[in-house]
């Protein structure tokens, strides 16, 4: 299965700016803080998918949820639920290699 990312915005800053009160480097930090530990955590989910450890799964999912919001990625936002969810209930497991590849993109 593939997806298409859709056309214009992938992520909305606005959360983190008002967190900020016009601090730049805040805003620089937070946003090398999830380019640094999103790729880690995606490898880490990839392993416990290939391990069929879904606890592990949606503990990892959990772990991450808050930077996708705050980072505003609407488009992942009930993906990142769903994994969690369907990792710490063991349910729903067919959808699951599709849900991470769309977050993978």
């Amino acid at each position: 299965m593939s997806f298409e990312l859709p056309e214009g915005k992938l992520y909305d800053l606005t959360m983190i700016k008002e967190i900020a009160h016009g601090n730049n480097d805040f805003i620089k930090k937070m946003m090398q803080l999830f380019l640094d530990t999103i790729p880690p955590a995606l490898s880490e989910m990839n392993q416990h998918i290939a391990d069929h450890n879904w606890p592990s799964l949606g503990a990892v999912a959990h772990k991450i949820k808050p930077s996708i919001d705050t980072m505003g990625i609407d488009l992942l936002r009930e993906d990142i639920r769903s994994l969690e969810k369907n990792g710490k209930e063991s349910s729903n497991l067919e959808e699951i290699p599709a849900l991470m590849n769309k977050l993978e993109l």
